[in-house]
């Protein structure tokens, strides 16, 4: 798996991960103090996140970082 396709299959999950919690890009947006814009670039798998601001997604989308991650070490 090349740079672009795991950008591209972690962001459909975080943006799988957002619905479910019910928020929107700008509401997730907010709680990790950047744009919705980029929220968007992110789940398009355009823009790669900072570690820090991966972690604040997983935290507010209550992602089990070991769950996932778990088929991008195969």
């Amino acid at each position: 798996m090349n740079k672009q396709e795991f950008q591209e299959k972690y962001g459909m999950e975080l943006k799988v991960a957002r619905v479910r919690k019910k928020l929107t890009q700008e509401q997730l947006a907010e709680k990790i103090d950047c744009s919705s814009v980029y929220i968007g670039y992110i789940e398009r798998g355009l823009q790669c996140p900072t570690i820090f601001q991966f972690l604040k997604i997983a935290r507010i989308l209550s992602i089990d970082l070991n769950e996932f991650f778990k088929d991008f070490t195969d």
